[in-house]
């Protein structure tokens, strides 16, 4: 429509005789996203021309942020006060959400700014039937099998827990090797095979103690990155369980920090932990 009124106006005036120069304000090109070796960024001519920096952009429903040089901001962010956080994989905020970000579970409010709100690492989350594996569904098959013959509700928690610890102890054997470091798998295949070293102890311990209701983080050795164990949750506190057999003998069975940190200086540190990382025992 306003392409043809001007082109209506200059038609008149051409055939009125005037010689009349007439202008009109040039109008600014939209910006796009565009992307080199650097990052993207959101302008009109590249970073040297008409470009974000510094500044928030609504774009196609998401904000994003841009740096000082007019490239985008992906992961963590401080501005203005709050923390954000820009996908990794998009750069969009996250917003009314919660989310575990390297272990840590952090919520997101409308604005996007985010609390901790569990500052450890987290339990395990395990999805819903419809998302689950074929795997992930025969070892529930697995576990329930195993759980309906050593628990039953007049048991308290703590009585479940021990009876877990008791199968697992009781049914498998230490060969020194696992499969996978995916512990559904490794879950599936030690209950199967009976066999396997401390990452299937933790996988099949976590498979049971979830599937029978109690919360499982996985615990690992920082002096090394190989010794692997579970925490779990029993009567509202955290305690250590560690399944694996080891050649001094001894149970470790819903042990305290204190316990398990007084076991490990006895035994060449094999129950280092990095305790900040970790919910707190009694």
């Amino acid at each position: 429509m306003r392409k043809n009124w001007r082109k209506r106006i200059g038609v008149l005036l051409l055939a009125s005789g005037l010689a009349v120069a007439v202008s009109f304000p040039a109008l600014a090109a939209p910006r796009k996203w565009e992307y080199d070796e650097n990052g993207w960024w959101y302008g009109t001519n590249g970073p040297a021309g008409d470009y974000a920096v510094s500044e928030w952009q609504y774009i196609d429903g998401e904000w994003y942020y841009f740096d000082e040089t007019g490239y985008m901001v992906t992961g963590w962010l401080d501005e203005g006060g709050a923390r954000y956080y820009l996908k990794p994989e998009s750069g969009a905020m996250l917003h009314s959400t919660t989310e575990v970000i390297d272990g840590v579970q952090y919520q997101f409010d409308d604005s996007g700014a985010c609390q901790v709100i569990w500052p450890w690492k987290s339990p395990v989350v395990i999805p819903a039937e419809s998302e689950k594996s074929e795997t992930f569904k025969a070892l529930d098959s697995m576990c329930d099998s195993i759980l309906s013959g050593i628990i039953n509700d007049s048991m308290s928690q703590r009585q479940k827990a021990e009876a877990i610890y008791g199968w697992v102890r009781g049914n498998l054997r230490y060969n020194g090797r696992s499969a996978t470091r995916d512990w559904v798998e490794e879950a599936y295949q030690g209950i199967r095979r009976r066999r396997g070293d401390c990452y299937t102890y933790f996988a099949v311990s976590q498979a049971l103690l979830t599937r029978a209701g109690f919360p499982s983080i996985e615990v690992i050795r920082y002096t090394d990155n190989d010794h692997y164990w579970n925490l779990t949750q029993v009567d509202g506190n955290w305690y250590h369980f560690d399944t694996t057999p080891r050649s001094w003998g001894g149970t470790y069975c819903l042990l305290t920090d204190a316990q398990m940190g007084a076991l490990s200086a006895a035994h060449y540190n094999c129950f280092a932990f990095d305790r900040s990382l970790y919910p707190p025992t009694p």
